[in-house]
Protein backbone atom coordinates (compact mmCIF):
# COMPACT_ATOMS: atom_id res chain seq x y z
CA UNK A 1 0.00 0.00 0.00
CA UNK A 2 1.52 3.87 -0.78
CA UNK A 3 1.51 5.96 2.10
CA UNK A 4 -1.52 6.70 3.14
CA UNK A 5 -2.73 10.65 3.83
CA UNK A 6 -4.46 9.55 7.05
CA UNK A 7 -3.32 8.71 9.98
CA UNK A 8 -5.92 7.31 12.55
CA UNK A 9 -4.10 7.46 16.03
CA UNK A 10 -5.85 5.82 18.95
CA UNK A 11 -4.51 5.44 22.94
CA UNK A 12 -5.95 2.37 24.60
CA UNK A 13 -5.36 1.01 28.55
CA UNK A 14 -7.74 -1.74 29.51
CA UNK A 15 -10.89 -1.06 27.58
CA UNK A 16 -10.66 -3.62 25.38
CA UNK A 17 -14.52 -4.04 24.51
CA UNK A 18 -14.72 -0.05 23.96
CA UNK A 19 -11.65 -0.38 21.89
CA UNK A 20 -13.31 -3.31 19.47
CA UNK A 21 -16.60 -0.82 18.83
CA UNK A 22 -14.16 1.74 17.85
CA UNK A 23 -12.04 -0.22 15.25
CA UNK A 24 -14.82 -1.88 14.07
CA UNK A 25 -16.39 2.07 13.00
CA UNK A 26 -12.91 2.08 10.95
CA UNK A 27 -12.88 -1.50 9.65
CA UNK A 28 -12.13 -1.82 6.09
CA UNK A 29 -15.35 -0.28 4.11
CA UNK A 30 -16.95 1.10 6.96
CA UNK A 31 -15.76 4.36 6.55
CA UNK A 32 -16.63 6.34 3.14
CA UNK A 33 -13.08 7.83 2.51
CA UNK A 34 -12.39 6.87 -0.80
CA UNK A 35 -8.73 6.12 0.22
CA UNK A 36 -6.54 4.01 2.25
CA UNK A 37 -5.37 5.32 5.77
CA UNK A 38 -3.76 3.57 8.43
CA UNK A 39 -4.94 3.09 11.98
CA UNK A 40 -2.47 2.67 15.21
CA UNK A 41 -2.97 1.46 18.78
CA UNK A 42 -0.76 2.78 21.17
CA UNK A 43 -1.64 0.05 24.15
CA UNK A 44 -0.63 1.18 27.59
CA UNK A 45 -2.30 -1.84 29.23
CA UNK A 46 -0.24 -3.63 31.79
CA UNK A 47 -2.81 -6.49 33.07
CA UNK A 48 -3.41 -7.00 29.75
CA UNK A 49 -3.46 -5.29 26.18
CA UNK A 50 -5.37 -5.61 23.21
CA UNK A 51 -2.68 -6.87 20.93
CA UNK A 52 -4.67 -10.13 20.59
CA UNK A 53 -7.80 -8.82 19.97
CA UNK A 54 -6.19 -6.73 17.39
CA UNK A 55 -4.19 -9.21 15.67
CA UNK A 56 -7.16 -11.74 15.26
CA UNK A 57 -10.14 -9.03 15.02
CA UNK A 58 -8.47 -6.00 13.38
CA UNK A 59 -5.44 -6.92 11.47
CA UNK A 60 -5.70 -4.24 9.37
CA UNK A 61 -4.44 -1.85 12.38
CA UNK A 62 -1.33 -1.31 13.89
CA UNK A 63 -0.68 -2.00 17.40
CA UNK A 64 2.14 -0.98 19.41
CA UNK A 65 3.18 -0.86 22.49
CA UNK A 66 2.60 2.29 24.71
CA UNK A 67 5.23 4.16 27.35
CA UNK A 68 3.39 4.10 30.00
CA UNK A 69 3.00 7.52 31.08
CA UNK A 70 -0.21 8.68 30.99
CA UNK A 71 -2.43 9.22 27.63
CA UNK A 72 -0.62 12.47 25.81
CA UNK A 73 2.81 10.35 26.08
CA UNK A 74 0.68 7.49 24.57
CA UNK A 75 -0.48 9.56 21.61
CA UNK A 76 2.82 11.00 20.91
CA UNK A 77 4.33 7.58 20.85
CA UNK A 78 1.59 6.83 18.09
CA UNK A 79 2.25 9.82 16.02
CA UNK A 80 6.09 8.73 16.29
CA UNK A 81 4.75 5.72 14.42
CA UNK A 82 2.47 7.88 11.86
CA UNK A 83 2.89 7.88 7.94
CA UNK A 84 0.24 9.81 6.97
CA UNK A 85 0.55 13.50 6.18
CA UNK A 86 -2.57 14.14 8.73
CA UNK A 87 -2.65 12.86 11.93
CA UNK A 88 -6.13 12.14 13.16
CA UNK A 89 -6.98 11.24 16.98
CA UNK A 90 -9.40 9.68 18.53
CA UNK A 91 -9.89 7.67 21.90
CA UNK A 92 -10.97 3.83 22.48
CA UNK A 93 -14.29 4.90 24.44
CA UNK A 94 -15.35 6.48 20.41
CA UNK A 95 -17.11 5.56 17.82
CA UNK A 96 -16.18 7.13 14.31
CA UNK A 97 -19.28 7.99 12.10
CA UNK A 98 -18.54 6.62 8.41
CA UNK A 99 -18.31 9.63 6.87
CA UNK A 100 -15.89 10.65 9.69
CA UNK A 101 -12.25 11.24 7.98
CA UNK A 102 -14.26 11.87 4.72
CA UNK A 103 -15.54 14.97 6.42
CA UNK A 104 -12.37 16.17 7.47
CA UNK A 105 -10.95 15.33 3.94
CA UNK A 106 -13.29 17.06 2.35
CA UNK A 107 -12.40 20.27 4.42
CA UNK A 108 -8.73 20.52 3.97
CA UNK A 109 -7.68 23.75 3.17
CA UNK A 110 -3.93 24.36 1.71
CA UNK A 111 -3.96 27.42 4.70
CA UNK A 112 -5.52 25.38 7.89
CA UNK A 113 -3.41 22.89 9.40
CA UNK A 114 -5.60 22.30 12.06
CA UNK A 115 -9.32 20.88 11.70
CA UNK A 116 -12.01 19.93 15.30
CA UNK A 117 -14.73 17.34 14.70
CA UNK A 118 -18.18 17.16 15.91
CA UNK A 119 -18.78 15.04 18.76
CA UNK A 120 -22.33 13.46 20.02
CA UNK A 121 -23.47 11.20 22.60
CA UNK A 122 -26.44 8.93 22.85
CA UNK A 123 -28.87 11.22 24.49
CA UNK A 124 -30.93 11.08 26.72
CA UNK A 125 -28.27 11.17 29.48
CA UNK A 126 -29.45 8.42 31.92
CA UNK A 127 -28.82 11.21 34.97
CA UNK A 128 -26.48 13.40 36.83
CA UNK A 129 -24.36 10.26 37.65
CA UNK A 130 -23.29 10.16 33.75
CA UNK A 131 -21.85 12.33 31.84
CA UNK A 132 -20.38 12.80 28.20
CA UNK A 133 -18.19 15.14 26.11
CA UNK A 134 -20.40 17.11 23.54
CA UNK A 135 -19.35 19.69 21.34
CA UNK A 136 -21.85 21.02 18.49
CA UNK A 137 -20.14 24.45 17.32
CA UNK A 138 -16.33 23.91 17.78
CA UNK A 139 -14.47 26.05 20.35
CA UNK A 140 -12.89 23.17 22.70
CA UNK A 141 -10.52 21.00 19.98
CA UNK A 142 -10.60 18.05 22.41
CA UNK A 143 -8.26 15.13 21.60
CA UNK A 144 -10.81 12.49 21.01
CA UNK A 145 -12.06 14.22 17.88
CA UNK A 146 -8.81 16.34 16.53
CA UNK A 147 -7.35 16.40 12.84
CA UNK A 148 -3.47 18.22 12.72
CA UNK A 149 -0.99 18.22 9.74
CA UNK A 150 1.99 16.16 10.76
CA UNK A 151 4.33 19.01 10.31
CA UNK A 152 2.30 21.39 12.77
CA UNK A 153 2.15 18.44 15.21
CA UNK A 154 5.63 18.11 15.31
CA UNK A 155 6.61 21.74 15.35
CA UNK A 156 4.42 21.93 18.72
CA UNK A 157 6.56 18.82 20.13
CA UNK A 158 3.03 16.52 20.32
CA UNK A 159 1.30 16.88 23.43
CA UNK A 160 2.65 17.98 26.70
CA UNK A 161 3.71 14.94 28.74
CA UNK A 162 4.34 16.98 31.45
CA UNK A 163 0.24 17.20 33.38
CA UNK A 164 0.42 14.51 36.12
CA UNK A 165 -3.15 13.14 35.08
CA UNK A 166 -4.93 12.49 31.68
CA UNK A 167 -6.81 16.07 32.34
CA UNK A 168 -6.72 19.43 30.24
CA UNK A 169 -3.84 17.96 27.79
CA UNK A 170 -5.70 19.12 24.33
CA UNK A 171 -6.34 22.63 26.03
CA UNK A 172 -2.67 22.85 26.40
CA UNK A 173 -2.21 21.67 22.78
CA UNK A 174 -5.09 24.55 21.75
CA UNK A 175 -3.28 27.37 23.52
CA UNK A 176 -0.24 26.22 21.98
CA UNK A 177 -1.62 26.43 18.38
CA UNK A 178 -2.90 29.58 19.26
CA UNK A 179 0.56 31.24 20.38
CA UNK A 180 1.47 29.87 16.84
CA UNK A 181 -1.29 31.72 15.13
CA UNK A 182 -3.10 28.65 14.09
CA UNK A 183 -6.70 28.63 14.16
CA UNK A 184 -8.55 25.18 14.18
CA UNK A 185 -11.44 24.82 11.68
CA UNK A 186 -14.42 23.41 12.94
CA UNK A 187 -15.92 20.35 10.42
CA UNK A 188 -18.79 19.17 11.63
CA UNK A 189 -19.23 16.97 9.29
CA UNK A 190 -16.44 14.78 10.93
CA UNK A 191 -18.03 13.41 13.32
CA UNK A 192 -17.97 10.91 16.21
CA UNK A 193 -20.53 9.56 18.57
CA UNK A 194 -18.99 9.45 22.17
CA UNK A 195 -21.28 7.43 24.30
CA UNK A 196 -22.26 8.15 27.69
CA UNK A 197 -20.62 6.85 31.02
CA UNK A 198 -20.45 6.96 34.47
CA UNK A 199 -19.56 10.31 36.16
CA UNK A 200 -15.24 9.96 37.57
CA UNK A 201 -15.67 8.64 40.72
CA UNK A 202 -15.04 12.54 43.15
CA UNK A 203 -11.56 10.95 44.52
CA UNK A 204 -10.00 10.50 40.96
CA UNK A 205 -11.73 13.62 39.67
CA UNK A 206 -10.54 15.87 42.71
CA UNK A 207 -6.99 14.49 42.22
CA UNK A 208 -6.97 15.37 38.13
CA UNK A 209 -7.43 19.32 39.15
CA UNK A 210 -3.88 18.72 39.64
CA UNK A 211 -3.08 18.88 35.73
CA UNK A 212 -5.61 22.13 36.28
CA UNK A 213 -3.05 24.05 38.61
CA UNK A 214 -0.31 22.55 35.98
CA UNK A 215 -2.10 24.49 33.39
CA UNK A 216 -1.95 27.62 35.23
CA UNK A 217 1.28 27.78 36.75
CA UNK A 218 2.13 27.04 33.31
CA UNK A 219 0.18 29.48 31.58
CA UNK A 220 0.66 32.28 34.57
CA UNK A 221 -3.30 32.24 34.46
CA UNK A 222 -5.49 32.53 37.86
CA UNK A 223 -7.21 29.73 39.02
CA UNK A 224 -10.44 30.11 37.81
CA UNK A 225 -9.11 29.71 34.31
CA UNK A 226 -9.48 26.02 35.03
CA UNK A 227 -12.64 26.18 36.50
CA UNK A 228 -11.38 25.44 40.29
CA UNK A 229 -12.91 28.13 42.18
CA UNK A 230 -16.32 28.17 44.25
CA UNK A 231 -18.47 29.31 41.68
CA UNK A 232 -17.18 26.38 39.38
CA UNK A 233 -18.51 24.37 41.87
CA UNK A 234 -22.09 26.33 42.54
CA UNK A 235 -22.54 26.02 38.89
CA UNK A 236 -21.55 22.50 38.70
CA UNK A 237 -24.25 21.35 41.92
CA UNK A 238 -27.17 23.90 40.54
CA UNK A 239 -26.65 21.62 36.91
CA UNK A 240 -27.15 18.23 39.03
CA UNK A 241 -29.78 19.45 40.86
CA UNK A 242 -32.11 21.09 38.04
CA UNK A 243 -31.32 17.88 35.81
CA UNK A 244 -32.85 14.86 35.12
CA UNK A 245 -32.30 11.79 37.10
CA UNK A 246 -34.21 10.31 40.35
CA UNK A 247 -32.95 12.55 43.28
CA UNK A 248 -31.38 10.04 45.30
CA UNK A 249 -28.33 10.98 42.21
CA UNK A 250 -28.95 14.18 42.48
CA UNK A 251 -27.59 13.97 46.19
CA UNK A 252 -25.09 11.46 45.34
CA UNK A 253 -23.78 14.29 42.81
CA UNK A 254 -24.16 17.42 44.99
CA UNK A 255 -22.17 14.87 47.84
CA UNK A 256 -19.42 13.99 45.33
CA UNK A 257 -19.22 17.53 44.50
CA UNK A 258 -18.74 18.48 47.83
CA UNK A 259 -16.02 15.57 48.66
CA UNK A 260 -14.33 16.86 45.52
CA UNK A 261 -14.32 20.93 47.11
CA UNK A 262 -13.27 19.71 50.76
CA UNK A 263 -10.47 17.84 49.24
CA UNK A 264 -9.32 20.76 46.98
CA UNK A 265 -9.31 23.18 49.96
CA UNK A 266 -5.62 22.04 51.27
CA UNK A 267 -4.18 20.24 48.07
CA UNK A 268 -4.63 23.20 45.29
CA UNK A 269 -2.53 25.63 47.80
CA UNK A 270 0.17 22.55 48.01
CA UNK A 271 0.65 21.86 44.38
CA UNK A 272 1.18 25.37 43.51
CA UNK A 273 3.48 25.80 46.12
CA UNK A 274 5.17 22.27 44.37
CA UNK A 275 5.18 23.92 41.08
CA UNK A 276 6.48 27.29 42.14
CA UNK A 277 9.72 25.73 43.18
CA UNK A 278 10.33 23.92 39.98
Amino acid sequence: MSQPRFSVLIPTCHRNDLLAKCLAALAPGRQTLGEPFEVIVSDDGSRETAEALINENFPWACWTPGPKRGPAANRNHAASLATGDWLAFTDDDCIPAPGWLAGYAAAIDAEIKVYEGRTTTDYPLKGPRFQAPVNENGGYLWSCNLLLARETFDRLGGFDEGFPYPHLEDVDLRLRLEALGEKPKFTPAAEILHPQRPATPWLRRARSKQSSVYLCHKYGRPLSFANLDPLSFARMAKRALTGPGPAVDKLARIGGLAAEFLYLIPMVPYWKYQYSKR
